[in-house]
């Protein structure tokens, strides 16, 4: 839709005319009697562009003090040398964390409860919320969240004239049907842990039961089956080198669940009517459950007091309706508060972009991974092997989800590292 042409007016709400964001923020900040630094895992493209332009805006309304905005590579880097930074005494203002990170966070006592800060938080959408909420209090303000929608090729289904799915069955036998007809697989996924949980949540799955984790549970086995069986019989193509969006083009697509953040990016390497629904859920009437993703903002307990001051301000902006209005529809992230959506940036945007409006509405229903310690080892190198070894090495999926079970409560028992 052509009304993503809009985005680099979107985007200049406070950058000076000709600067980089970057720069402008070091002029600042060499001014600045108090220097609060925020690492942050975003490695480029509209996201790094977005905060730094947020940041630069909330600059030019302090006097003495600024944020500075410190890249540190991906996010898994990020938790690495933040880990490192506890152990060297030297940690930032702020950071960017899932909410398994601050669970790890919190086992090192390292974190401030945000409310204590002075941060209010009404009209924070509740299930970010309550994924940030331990023991009682809110340890992050939800900031860059994304949420998984069914992207589709709009052409693809008005040639066999099929409209959308609205359940998940009905995705599996379009599947098919176009595949058949097309004569290669039309369904195309990421065989990792955000695929599988798609699939998970909507059979029915939950991670933890009684306070336990569960990976091997009959829905997990069903939803890696049902994904194994998809690639077995044609109507599913497991993507293993890039993203979704860069294979565009390399052999019939109609569908895929992805993330809302790679909205950009599917309509750059669609050269097709690229379209946006609600989920496939399990009854017609109701979208299925997506998988939230992205992180949150912290504030570290050691960190100095007056850099903590700056952190409460700058914290209460980003959760303002015009800086998430922003925010949101530069990078497809979900606006964190109800009240972003009133605000005009937002109403204009979604008039030239209906298709913003879907993932908005997706957000509704939403669905979070445990917030334990160890879940970024777990999901990546337990529970994505499953997946992996079950998808491209044709494993058992129960086999495969059995050994995950075992190696992660070898983990969750300290037996392991």
């Amino acid at each position: 839709m052509k009304g993503w042409l809009l985005l680099p007016a979107v985007l200049s709400l406070a950058l000076a005319q000709g600067a980089k964001p970057e720069d402008a923020i070091k002029e600042q900040c060499a001014k600045a009697k108090v220097v609060a630094e925020l690492w942050h895992g975003f490695t480029g493209g509209a996201p790094k562009a977005a905060l730094e332009n947020l940041v630069l805006e909330f600059n030019k309304t302090q006097q003495g003090r600024c944020v500075r905005p410190v890249p540190q590579g991906g996010y898994r880097d990020l938790s690495t040398k933040i880990k490192a930074a506890f152990a060297a005494g030297n940690v930032p203002t702020m950071a960017q964390a899932y909410e398994n990170n601050i669970a790890l966070y919190l086992e090192a006592q390292a974190l401030l409860p945000i409310e204590t800060l002075g941060v209010r938080l009404q009209g924070v959408n509740l299930t970010f919320l309550n994924g940030v909420r331990f023991g009682g209090l809110v340890y992050g303000v939800p900031f860059n969240k994304s949420i998984q929608v069914l992207y589709y090729n709009a052409d693809l289904l008005r040639k066999h004239k099929a409209k959308p799915p609205a359940t998940l069955e009905e995705l599996v036998a379009l599947s098919r049907r176009l595949s058949q007809a097309e004569g290669g697989p039309v369904y195309w996924f990421q065989p990792d842990a955000s695929t599988f949980a798609y699939f998970f949540f909507n059979l029915g799955g939950e991670y933890l039961k009684g306070g336990r984790l569960v990976l091997n549970s009959k829905e997990a086995v069903e939803a890696l089956s049902l994904l194994q069986r998809g690639v077995k019989e044609g109507w599913a193509k497991a993507i293993t080198s890039g993203y979704i969006n860069q294979n565009l083009g390399a052999g019939p697509y109609a569908f895929s669940v992805d993330t809302s953040a790679g909205y950009t990016y599917y309509r750059q390497g669609a050269k097709f009517d690229l379209g946006v629904a609600t989920l496939p859920g399990r009854k017609v009437g109701q979208p299925g459950y997506g998988l939230v993703q992205g992180t949150n903002l912290v504030v570290f307990r050691n960190s100095p007091k007056e850099t903590q001051a700056v952190a409460k301000d700058f914290l209460q902006f980003v959760i303002s309706p015009r800086a998430q209005a922003v925010f949101a529809t530069a990078t497809g992230y979900v606006p964190v508060t109800e009240a972003a959506l009133k605000d005009p940036v937002y109403q204009s945007y979604v008039a030239e972009n209906p298709d913003f409006a879907t993932i908005v509405r997706q957000s509704r229903y939403a669905k979070l991974e445990p917030a334990l310690a160890e879940w970024e080892q777990i999901r990546f190198d337990i529970l994505g092997q499953a997946i992996k070894e079950a998808i491209l090495n044709g494993v058992d999926p129960k086999t495969a989800l059995d050994k995950a079970q075992k190696l992660a409560e070898d983990l969750l028992s300290g037996k392991t590292r």
